[in-house]
C-alpha cells in the first residue's frame, strides 16, 4: 500500500497471497503508484536492499528507505538521525495500515481468491480516502 505522506490519503496497492513477502512486491508497488519524478520514497528497513535502493535510483525517485544494522556493522550515528527523520514522516503510513484494520476490519480477508481480496482492498481504500476527505472539509 502506497500514502501519500502529506494528507495520508492511499494512493495505491495491491494484495498478494499470503506467502509472498511484501518486500518482494516493492519494484511493483512503486511502479503502480505513478509518482512523480524525484518523489521521496519512504520504506522501512525490511525493505532495506541493494535491488531496491536501486529500483528507486533508476526511476529517478528520493530513497527514503531506512537503513538496517548488521551483524558486527552497526548503524552510524548519521544513519541513525536519517532514520529517525524518515520515521516521523511515516507514521503518518503506518496511520493508514491501523484504521483500515481497526475501522474497517480488513485485517482479514472476506473472500476468497485474490482478485475478490483486491477489489475488496481497493473500495476500502477508496471509503478510506473518503472519510478522509470529508473529515478535512469540516
Amino acid at each position: 500500500m502506497g500514502t501519500d505522506v502529506k494528507h495520508g490519503f492511499i494512493l495505491g496497492g495491491h494484495v498478494t497471497s499470503a506467502h509472498v513477502a511484501d518486500t518482494s512486491e516493492f519494484e511493483d508497488l512503486v511502479d503502480e503508484l505513478n509518482l512523480d519524478e524525484q518523489a521521496v520514497v519512504l520504506a522501512d528497513k525490511g525493505y532495506a536492499s541493494r535491488k531496491n535502493r536501486e529500483i528507486l535510483n533508476q526511476r529517478g525517485f528520493v530513497d527514503g528507505i531506512m537503513s538496517k544494522a548488521a551483524r558486527e556493522h552497526p548503524l552510524s550515528q548519521g544513519a541513525k538521525v536519517r532514520n529517525k527523520l524518515i520515521s516521523k514522516l511515516r507514521y503518518i503510513v503506518e496511520q493508514g495500515f491501523g484504521t483500515l484494520k481497526r475501522r474497517y476490519g480488513f485485517d482479514r480477508a472476506s473472500y476468497v481468491g485474490r482478485l475478490k481480496t483486491d477489489l475488496e482492498f481497493h473500495l476500502t481504500a477508496m471509503a478510506f480516502n473518503i472519510k478522509k476527505a470529508a473529515a478535512m472539509l469540516a
